[in-house]
């Protein structure tokens, strides 16, 4: 726990919540996809991985096309950085296949992992809700600062923002040049629900050799295997 460093709190609604819970981490890549219009994590040696999305056939997807560009003219400028706020100031039930991606890419001694999530603006509107990713490092909750022992790598209902000053300290690792990866913030509800990757990248030997042999499975895998005998033997003392 920071010894020095407390909260900025800050309330998205106005209003004091006792259950806030703040993360703090580095997002991962994010952007807006519709027909014709993939949105793509990166490119590493001549390679991308992007989302899609389609209405059909290629004619519908040029239709479809021409007509989120003309709603986007409307509205992308003015919420380019807030997606749920597009996505309410399009026109509702929205009937094109289009949304909003949130990527984090792992890098791995052969290839690359790509944790991927699509949210279509439709389903933003009825949820109210959007899905980003994240590296989380630390979290605040009930005035003061934690970090977490590894960083989560995480799935979260919330858009990251900008870290208010003197916010646990995190808005100070954004000051340093280049800036590259900067740190944002989540702002979430402790009921929310969220998904966290616990990865482990090791030997066979070790992830499933000695994690499973006898003596080295945690108690729980031995639950279903053994029962408690009566101490004499017989079932009538």
């Amino acid at each position: 726990m920071s010894d020095f460093h407390r909260p900025t709190l800050t309330y998205p609604n106005e209003a004091y919540s006792a259950t806030q819970v703040r993360l703090y981490g580095i997002p991962g890549n994010s952007g807006v996809f519709f027909p014709n219009n993939p949105h793509p994590v990166g490119s590493r040696s001549g390679i991308d991985v992007s989302v899609t999305a389609s209405a059909g056939s290629a004619a519908q997807d040029t239709a479809a096309n021409q007509k989120v560009k003309a709603e986007f003219a409307k509205v992308e400028r003015q919420y380019h950085d807030d997606p749920l706020e597009l996505a309410n100031h399009l026109p509702f039930p929205f009937p094109i296949p289009a949304g909003y991606s949130a990527q984090l890419e792992l890098d791995m001694k052969i290839g690359r992992l790509v944790i991927s999530t699509a949210v279509l603006f439709s389903e933003m509107q009825r949820k109210q809700k959007n899905i980003t990713s994240g590296i989380i490092v630390s979290y605040s909750f009930e005035g003061h600062c934690y970090d977490l022992p590894k960083p989560k790598i995480m799935l979260i209902p919330s858009e990251p923002q900008d870290i208010p000053p003197d916010d646990c300290g995190y808005d100070k690792k954004n000051s340093t040049t280049p800036k590259i990866d900067r740190y944002r913030l989540w702002i979430v509800d402790k009921l929310d629900e969220c998904v966290e990757f616990e990865m482990n990248q090791g030997f066979i030997e070790q992830l499933v050799l000695d994690a499973n042999l006898p003596g080295k499975r945690s108690p729980a895998g031995y639950a279903s295997r053994f029962m408690m005998g009566h101490r004499s033997g017989r079932l009538n003392d």
